[in-house]
């Protein structure tokens, strides 16, 4: 349907970014975002309509990512990013970003104009420390939901529930 990648190649491919970003000391960002009240959206204009919301969010994304980053469909109406190479400071610009083209292009659907936006939650692993992707996921899932509890229509910054451990090369032992 949206020509995104599916959750299990997202996840194949974070987990290999990772072990790579923790071998070369360099961070890993990841967004999830989710489309604010999708189900109404599906309620009151149909299915058909609640389709063209998610193609439209899959071009947003794609039109605006690195072509670095993997962008991948959870399921549902929520999306995910990989930023490899990327810290704090640029994983919640682009999650800016992305909210602010979303709201900014209400999907028109004749006789309809639909305003659409969506929340956001973003994640790092930092420079120079292992984890899992499940960390990572898990902050920027917790911070997903902080942005829902908030208002909607926002972005919010996750930390990692259990500190990853530093890499640190000890040579042969």
């Amino acid at each position: 349907l949206t020509g995104l990648f599916n959750r299990r190649h997202f996840t194949h491919e974070a987990q290999a970014e990772l072990a790579r970003a923790a071998r070369a000391h360099r961070p890993t960002s990841i967004l999830i975002a989710d489309v604010d009240f999708f189900k109404k959206i599906n309620d009151r204009y149909g299915h058909p309509v609640g389709d063209a919301v998610l193609q439209q969010v899959a071009k947003i994304f794609s039109d605006c990512v690195r072509t670095t980053d993997v962008v991948a469909r959870l399921g549902g109406e929520e999306f995910i990013v990989l930023m490899p190479n990327t810290g704090q400071a640029g994983a919640m610009a682009l999650a800016q970003k992305l909210r602010a083209a979303l709201e900014l292009h209400p999907l028109q659907v004749a006789p309809h104009v639909i305003p659409v936006t969506m929340s956001v939650g973003v994640s790092e692993l930092a420079a120079g420390c292992s984890g899992a992707f499940e960390a990572v996921y898990a902050a920027a899932d917790q911070a997903l939901y902080s942005a829902k509890a908030l208002g909607r229509n926002r972005v919010e910054w996750g930390v990692l529930l259990a500190p990853a451990a530093p890499q640190h090369y000890h040579g042969p032992q």
